[in-house]
């Protein structure tokens, strides 16, 4: 990482500008490096006792992404596989980051079907994101009895617990899911 800085300061002071002025660059390219999402989010508050954002999709300013921000990991598994992967947000869970302020999960807007849904709509967003936080807190009660389950059956009875997690909830099972049925883990 410290050669990346360097080549970055060798980059500027060769485009003409100050060390000072490159230094205080990545100062503050580090500062909103670290809390990109919340530097980032046009919206933020609390949703089911969590803290949420809002940003626009990087890929259209059209359409907006959601997230949610756990203090410390919820589930005994890293990253967005494994139980995580049957959570019934839009698209599924396509962002993790990990760091010392807790763990942000994430949910984007561009995926093949996402024109049928009003992405471009906070409140969808955020009616999404407390989808997203309910499938997580069932995903943290059933995990242990997921990861021991024996047979295709038993996970497969704690996945449906996952699906169902949001009554009312109209999205279709994500890639994964479907991934995951044809090849019969569940």
């Amino acid at each position: 990482m410290f050669e990346s800085y360097v080549n970055f300061l060798l980059l500027y002071l060769f485009a003409g500008l100050s060390i000072g002025g490159a230094i205080e660059y990545i100062k503050k390219g580090v500062k909103m490096k670290k809390d990109y999402i919340k530097n980032s989010a046009i919206e933020s508050g609390e949703i089911l006792g969590h803290e949420y954002f809002i940003l626009h999709n990087p890929n259209s300013r059209l359409n907006f992404n959601g997230y949610v921000r756990y203090k410390k990991r919820p589930v005994a598994e890293g990253g967005c596989g494994g139980i995580l992967t049957y959570v019934p947000v839009h698209g599924g869970i396509t962002y993790v980051n990990e760091n010392e302020g807790g763990v942000t999960y994430g949910f984007g807007t561009g995926h093949i079907d996402s024109h049928k849904f009003p992405i471009s709509s906070p409140a969808w967003i955020k009616e999404q994101i407390e989808i997203m936080i309910r499938g997580i807190e069932t995903a943290r009660k059933v995990e242990k009895r997921y990861l021991l389950a024996k047979t295709q059956k038993t996970r497969a009875k704690y996945v449906q617990m996952v699906l169902n997690s949001s009554p009312g909830n109209n999205n279709s099972p994500n890639l994964m899911t479907m991934i995951n049925i044809l090849a019969r883990k569940i």
